[in-house]
């Protein structure tokens, strides 16, 4: 009998979803809210809803796993951005769109640390899915950081 090969994600598949669902109704100030609100990381609850439509499940174990791989390049990212806002007053637009495109930069950058950390976990694909079954990895998330109000939002649902 052969066995599947792991699920393997891209880390430029995983952008463009997340640039395409970021500017969905709504998807924005529930991220922002999620962020700055309940310290929540966007790049993760994106990630996390991508696996949902995917229909790959996380244990609680590789969930965990994922917020350790960018706990250092969050902080970083918490840093760049609380200086970036204490600037915007001071620079001409010009240079503080510099600024909003290096934090981009940053965001990707993160997302890459998921993707290959995700890779490593050599989740099977899922078999067969009942239609009823819902993956629920974003609910999880949002539930643990006690955002549970932002999930539709964040599903753009």
């Amino acid at each position: 009998m052969q066995t599947a090969d792991p699920v393997m994600l891209n880390s430029q598949d995983f952008w463009q979803f997340s640039l395409s669902h970021y500017a969905q109704a709504g998807v924005q100030p529930a991220c922002l809210t999620l962020q700055d609100s309940y310290q929540g990381n966007v790049n993760l609850a994106l990630l996390l809803h991508w696996l949902d439509t995917q229909k790959v499940q996380l244990s609680d174990a590789e969930l965990h796993t994922l917020e350790v791989s960018i706990a250092s390049s969050d902080i970083r990212l918490h840093q760049y951005r609380a200086m970036r806002k204490q600037l915007k007053t001071q620079l001409e637009h010009t240079d503080y769109q510099q600024l909003l495109a290096f934090e981009l930069k940053l965001e990707q950058d993160q997302q890459y640390v998921l993707v290959t950390q995700f890779n490593q976990f050599n989740i099977s694909p899922p078999k067969v899915i009942s239609p009823s079954l819902l993956t629920n990895n974003l609910a999880r998330y949002c539930l643990q950081q006690k955002a549970t109000v932002l999930l539709s939002k964040l599903q753009a649902a």
